[in-house]
């Protein structure tokens, strides 16, 4: 376990100490200062609007970290032999395991300080809602999701472009799987039922998991909804993550 920590905190230091986290950052402060300027605009749901922008930007922004920070840093350690020189002291197991604990940890971080940074202005503007921590959580499992396919296709793609672009694939198919669903069961389609049906549980479904617009209208949620998609989130990274290892495994470093 050492060894998996080690090569967390190797991970979360280099991806919080790139330029890419610094940017991402001041892209949310920026588009935050847009929505606090036009906060004027929402009459009559000005609190909702606030809650809702701060965890859209949220979740966009830290997408962008995990496409141009982690992604970029796993075929950067490649091209400079530094992954070759961790196997020396690691098994691939605790170096794949490691690298994905510690892009959560980042994009935990990351959630928390964009968390913090919202709850400032939620605060000023009287929109505060604990409902909103839910919502920040519910995003920071999706992001865990999204960072295991990012290991997965990073290990299995020998191009950062490809890697980042199906993650990005990945991500949205997963955001609208539920969408195609309920249209077929308003009207025929000539995709089969059952096919949808095995493309959406395939997917992470992050309709299920996802609880912003609870955290939008400051609604809370039972207790056992965030233990029951906090396992549904583990089980299925522990589940991508088995081929990401074997992947890594079977390339010569």
């Amino acid at each position: 376990m050492r060894k998996i920590f080690s090569m967390a905190a190797i991970t979360f230091l280099q991806g919080f100490r790139t330029q890419t986290f610094r940017i991402v950052g001041m892209l949310f402060v920026a588009i935050m200062a847009m929505t606090y300027a036009l906060r004027v605009l929402s009459i009559g749901h000005k609190e909702m609007m606030l809650r809702s922008f701060g965890l859209s930007v949220m979740e966009i922004s830290s997408l962008l970290l995990i496409i141009f920070g982690c992604v970029a840093s796993f075929y950067r350690e490649r091209e400079t032999r530094l992954q070759a020189i961790h196997l020396t002291y690691v098994s691939s197991f605790d170096h794949v395991l490691g690298r994905l604990l510690g892009n959560c940890l980042l994009v935990g971080a990351y959630t928390i300080l964009a968390t913090l940074a919202c709850a400032l202005v939620l605060w000023h503007e009287n929109a505060w809602s604990w409902a909103f921590v839910i919502g920040a959580y519910s995003i920071f499992l999706k992001l865990c999701i999204v960072c295991v396919f990012c290991s997965l296709f990073s290990n299995l793609l020998s191009s950062s472009i490809f890697a980042s672009l199906m993650t990005v694939f990945v991500y949205f198919a997963a955001e609208y799987a539920s969408y195609p669903l309920a249209m077929m069961r308003r009207t025929p389609s000539v995709i089969p039922d059952w096919f949808s049906r095995v493309v959406y549980h395939l997917l992470p479904n992050f309709d299920k998991i996802d609880l912003k617009y609870s955290a939008i209208h400051g609604e809370g949620v039972a207790a056992l909804l965030l233990v029951e998609i906090t396992l549904y989130s583990l089980l299925y990274i522990a589940v991508v993550f088995i081929p990401a290892w074997r992947a890594f495994a079977r390339h010569e470093h």
